[in-house]
């Protein structure tokens, strides 16, 4: 009975705070929030921005956008900023869960399968299964828990941090709806991710839409090396004709590794 007279209280107190909002105003904001990560055996740090309208309307549930390297504010806010000024008039508002990333190569690489590629990327690596169980089982269940979210997950990363994407949709077919990826790094290990790409394609089901937005640049010595692999597998998916497997990339007229960031959110957020 106290419970059900709470959680009352809570629904009226949010409404009469709603009902005194100016909607000429900004209310979104940032939370830093640390969970605890039984994967990894310790605090995990988030980075959880709310739009305005999570404010305004008390009642609406909200997409969730996991990005990734959130541990870097500069990527954070800019991600951030373009969907502020997009979801004025452009695409719907939705909350940014964050992903503090503590070492980019053991998180977001799966483990080798060749021992010379520790030649190039020295040990610690391989440890992008813990990531994803923590994302999976950790932060989204305390997402859900806490905040009001509707069941529509995007994802974003860049270069390692969009390998480590395509690496979670092979393993967890169903959690995320939309990708947008930035430069990811297919060459990775012999081009393993080929590989577990094209039998994560051929034997799954798709029962609603998965859709993957991938942009790459050229010029500089990432984008070369990667583009040879994203050619690769760009051409065995378009044809494939998979049922419900949207498959979109676009070269951008870009000549460096890291700006691909500036051209490749937008772009990728206004096509949902």
């Amino acid at each position: 009975m106290k419970s059900h007279f709470l959680f009352i209280c809570l629904i009226s107190y949010s409404y009469l705070f709603s009902q005194n909002l100016d909607e000429d105003k900004y209310y979104a904001e940032t939370k830093t929030i640390f969970i605890e990560s039984e994967i990894f055996g310790k605090k995990r740090e988030l980075q959880v921005f709310f739009p305005d309208e999570y404010f305004w309307h008390p009642e609406k549930k909200f997409s969730v956008l996991y990005l990734l390297d959130a541990q870097n504010f500069r990527i954070f806010n800019y991600v951030k900023g373009n969907i502020e000024l997009l979801s004025m008039n452009y695409m719907e508002p939705m909350i940014i869960v964050g992903i503090a990333t503590e070492d980019r190569w053991f998180e977001f690489l799966p483990k080798n399968n060749h021992p010379e590629t520790l030649k190039v990327y020295n040990p610690p690596i391989g440890g992008a299964d813990k990531l994803v169980f923590h994302i999976k089982n950790e932060v989204e269940s305390y997402i859900k828990n806490n905040f009001r979210v509707n069941k529509k997950r995007w994802g974003l990363g860049h270069s390692l941090g969009a390998t480590f994407l395509m690496y979670f949709n092979t393993k967890e077919k169903d959690f995320f709806d939309y990708n947008i990826l930035l430069s990811p790094n297919f060459s990775y290990d012999k081009e393993q991710m080929i590989d577990s790409i094209k039998d994560f394609v051929k034997k799954s089901v798709f029962d609603r839409e998965k859709v993957f937005y991938i942009y790459s640049g050229y010029g500089d010595s990432y984008e070369e090396q990667f583009n040879l692999s994203l050619k690769k597998i760009n051409s065995w998916i378009k044809a494939q004709k998979k049922h419900n497997f949207i498959w979109k990339y676009e070269r951008l007229n870009i000549n460096s590794h890291d700006k691909v960031w500036l051209e490749g959110v937008y772009k990728g957020l206004l096509r949902q």
